[in-house]
């Protein structure tokens, strides 16, 4: 039953295509902002609430922050490694600017098997 009490929250495009598609690209890139800025306050600055529910044992997905986002809240916030994990981090150039490859256009991520 303790199980139960745990959280598991998913973010980013999993999110984007499982509950906001179909939207227009400027909704999406809406939706997209938000869920970054939610992401970022949940990680930096969480609520009491969610700060309980990791005392609990639970982990949240931070889906495609930049690896500078990423360095900066294992620096800040090392004590609550174990209820993080990061997919597709997005690998920035010495400006912070995401990294294009150049064949696909795409921004570089960090392949971290998921």
């Amino acid at each position: 039953m303790r199980n139960l009490h745990k959280v598991y929250a998913l973010s980013g495009t999993i999110l984007l295509n499982t509950f906001f598609l179909p939207v227009e690209a400027d909704e999406q890139d809406q939706v997209a902002m938000t869920i970054d800025k939610w992401q970022y306050n949940r990680l930096f600055n969480p609520s009491p609430m969610a700060l309980e529910s990791e005392q609990q044992g639970a982990v949240v997905i931070y889906d495609s922050l930049t690896d500078v986002t990423v360095k900066q809240a294992l620096d800040q916030h090392f004590d609550r490694i174990q209820n993080m994990m990061f997919t597709r981090t997005v690998i920035t150039d010495e400006n912070g600017d995401p990294k294009i490859d150049p064949v696909t256009g795409n921004q570089l991520a960090e392949d971290d098997g998921c």
